[in-house]
């Protein structure tokens, strides 16, 4: 009776492998754009560029992060890529830089999620979540990357040197991303 232990333990390993191989999240592709422009000239009809823009756009006044001080906010996103948030004076934020896009796994039309400055190098969704290295480019990412928008910012306190420090910096607890690329 011992003599099958092993195997009813091996048989549950494998098992708990194939479960959680069958649990991964469904991969959608996206691509990143700096500008409707940019989105038009690649090839996607110029009233979708437009209406997805103006979708990242809505989301990134809706959850940027808020900062303290504009230094704080340059310390995470880097030199220059900081505005005064025009409803909060003294609020600072970063810029939109561009806009990830992907099609809804139901296939009933598009997402969008708005790219900010990433302090060293790249660019990041709202909530640092996802993660690409250009502004062009195509990629694959969580489907639910696409759908989950990030925890409103608008009314909430600021961001603080060490609220910041404590948290690690932004996007710090995130781990998605991909490489964008030609």
């Amino acid at each position: 009776m011992k003599a099958s232990a092993p195997k009813r333990i091996m048989l549950l390993g494998a098992a708990s492998v194939m479960a959680l191989a069958g649990c991964q999240e469904e991969q959608a592709e996206i691509v990143v754009f700096d500008d409707p422009a940019t989105c038009e000239a690649s090839g996607v009809d110029a009233e979708t560029c437009e209406a997805q823009y103006a979708e990242a756009q809505a989301e990134h006044e809706e959850t940027a992060p808020r900062y303290d001080a504009l230094a704080v906010c340059e310390a995470e996103h880097g030199e220059g890529a900081c505005i005064e948030d025009e409803s909060r004076p003294s609020i600072f934020m970063p810029l939109m830089a561009g806009f990830l896009m992907g099609q809804l796994l139901s296939g009933r039309g598009f997402a969008s999620r708005a790219m900010v400055p990433a302090a060293g190098s790249g660019f990041a969704t709202t909530d640092g979540g996802t993660r690409a290295s250009s502004l062009s480019g195509r990629g694959n990412v969580a489907a639910s990357s696409l759908t989950t928008q990030a925890t409103s910012t608008r009314n909430a306190a600021p961001l603080t040197r060490s609220s910041v420090a404590r948290s690690g910096g932004f996007g710090a607890s995130r781990t998605g991303g991909f490489r964008a690329g030609g």
